[in-house]
């Protein structure tokens, strides 16, 4: 695969090229969290999203090598979110056409997984990846804040007036707006190297 549109070796291009055990359990340990969520996110229980999980690993798998990156046409995401839809709705179709009593709610989840079309495939992909990444990089970060640096920023994610946020931990809203200044620094320069380094 050709490496003219990316100079850094991302995880995605390590395993296309390759192909190697390590870095597809580096994938996996990466990606299935994401992948679970953008499964729910169309509409699948829980219980049958962990089965479709494993479904879609083993296609990511097969399909990789047939994986090209298409600047301005298609993010790795997007593929991705395809692959995962084509699974899902594949899974869903096979249940339907057997004889039994729950067709009603297959049949309804093939004819919603029909009408998402590419273009609200790829607002998926970006959307679930912004706030799995962003989840991901706070897990990674956030024993590098004090306890209280940690209770004040978690707190602003639903509220957003400082005054509020200095009533409830007791300190000047100057302080509210180090913690959450400082935090915002540390977090947004996480979320950038896990972008590269996944290759988002």
């Amino acid at each position: 695969m050709s490496q003219e549109y990316h100079t850094r070796q991302t995880l995605l291009y390590k395993l296309i090229d390759s192909n190697d055990e390590k870095s597809w359990d580096d994938f996996v340990k990466y990606y299935e969290g994401y992948i679970y969520v953008v499964i729910r996110s169309l509409g699948v229980k829980q219980d049958v999203a962990e089965d479709l999980l494993q479904d879609v690993l083993v296609k990511v798998w097969k399909s990789l090598p047939n994986y090209e990156y298409r600047e301005g046409v298609c993010t790795f995401r997007t593929w991705l979110c395809l692959v995962i839809k084509s699974t899902v709705y594949n899974f869903f179709r096979k249940k339907s056409t057997r004889n039994d009593n729950k067709n009603v709610d297959y049949d309804a989840t093939l004819h919603s997984l029909d009408n998402i079309t590419e273009p609200e495939i790829n607002k998926i992909a970006e959307l679930e990846w912004k706030s799995y990444i962003s989840n991901m990089a706070w897990e990674n970060v956030k024993d590098e804040f004090s306890e209280q640096s940690r209770k004040i920023f978690e707190a602003s994610v639903h509220e957003e007036s400082n005054q509020a946020l200095a009533d409830k931990f007791d300190v000047s809203t100057g302080a509210v707006r180090v913690y959450k200044s400082r935090v915002k620094k540390v977090l947004l320069r996480e979320i950038s190297r896990l972008n590269s380094e996944l290759g988002g």
